[in-house]
Order: C-alpha cells, then structure tokens, then sequence
C-alpha cells in the first residue's frame, strides 16, 4: 500500500483532472477505438498516474498493484472470477432482450480476435487507475474498506460516463443494467485487489467482463 502520510485531496484532485480530461477527449475528438485504448486511455489513465507515484509520493510502482507477488494464486483467482462474471454477463443479455443469444454481435465481427488484446488493454488502464491507485489510496487513508470499496466503485462508474453520454448513449433498462454490473464489477476487484495486492486478477475479471459485454450485451 501507499505511505501513510498521501494526501487524499490530491488523489481526489488528480482523478478529477483525469475524468475531465477524459470527457474533453471523448466529446471534441472521435478516433477508432483502438486508438482510445492504446494511446489515449494510457495517456489520460496510466501515465499521470505513474508519475505521481514516482514523482509526488516517490514511491515503488508496487503500491499501484504492479507487482509479481501472489502471481500465480491471483492467476487463478482472476479466471474462476472472470467466469462467473461471464456467466453474470449473459444473465443481463438474457434479462435486456428475454432470451439468451449466443450469437457475437458487430464488436467481434469487426475486430476478430484482436477484440481480445483490446480488452486487455482496457482493463490495464482502467484498473490500475480505479483500483491500484484510486482505491487503494482511499484504504490506505481511511482503514476503512467498505468506504473505499464503494467510493472508488462509485468513481469507477463516473469515469464510464463521458462514453456513455458520447458514444453509447445508452437509456432506460441498459443504462441501469450497465451502471448495476459496473458497480458490481468495481466491488468484486476491489475486493480481489485487497486480498492479492496485485492487479493480475481485477484485470483478468475486467477482460472476462469486457469481452462479455463485447460480443453479447
């Protein structure tokens, strides 16, 4: 974890600056998704975030959850999750349309199986933002694992929401399932992240939960 004496108004600070530069990039500028995963999203997510901890808090990337330790158990751990929020995945897809389709719709179609290296990207950034910094700076902070579970979930959901309101536009019952599953999906790597200290297994149920969404939802 983080040192004790990080300041969390500067954590808060930092992840606005992110989320606004965020919104900005995904309302004035419209490039193919594997540029927002590849360039752009590590440059708004990962990189302010790695120099903050070398920089400001003069810390080990470690405290970020990139690290080897309790690899292979957080391996594991990663893919019996990431199943059950496969499974979770079509659940929704067969409550948003009230049957189970299996067939891949028009992300598959149009990236094949790189859709799989886009995932992973994505969960990369997303996760070391929400989750090796965010969250655990908040537990760090507050001892208070409940709080930080929620309020990074709930700031994980706000970081989704310049795509929703600039690409997606989702509304009615997706939009709820969409911010339900998000929460959902935030919570549980929380907890996997406080239990591995490694961000192996929240990314490996993030790709799980990417791909689901991807090809059924």
């Amino acid at each position: 974890m983080a040192e004790k004496n990080v300041s969390l108004t500067s954590v808060y600070r930092l992840w606005a600056w992110i989320l606004l530069a965020w919104a900005l990039y995904r309302y004035f500028i419209h490039l193919p998704e594997w540029a927002d995963e590849f360039i752009f999203k590590p440059l708004v997510f990962v990189a302010p975030v790695i120099w903050y901890v070398i920089k400001i808090e003069k810390q080990k990337l470690a405290t970020v959850g990139l690290t080897t330790r309790n690899l292979f158990s957080s391996i594991y751990i990663g893919l019996g999750f990431g199943i059950v929020f496969a499974i979770e995945g079509l659940v929704t897809h067969a409550i948003k349309y009230g049957q189970l389709d299996v067939n891949p719709i028009a992300a598959f179609q149009q990236y094949g199986f790189f859709l799989i290296i886009l995932s992973v990207a994505t969960a990369f950034s997303e996760e070391l933002l929400s989750r090796g910094f965010v969250f655990n700076r908040i537990l760090e902070k507050t001892r208070n694992l409940p709080w930080a579970a929620i309020l990074s979930s709930v700031m994980f959901m706000a970081i989704h929401i310049p795509i929703l309101v600039t690409s997606n536009k989702l509304a009615g019952m997706t939009l709820i399932l969409f911010f339900v599953t998000d929460f959902i999906l935030a919570m549980a790597n929380s907890l996997l992240y406080y239990n591995t200290g490694s961000l192996v297994a929240p990314i490996l149920v993030h790709v799980f939960w990417n791909m689901t969404v991807a090809l059924y939802l």
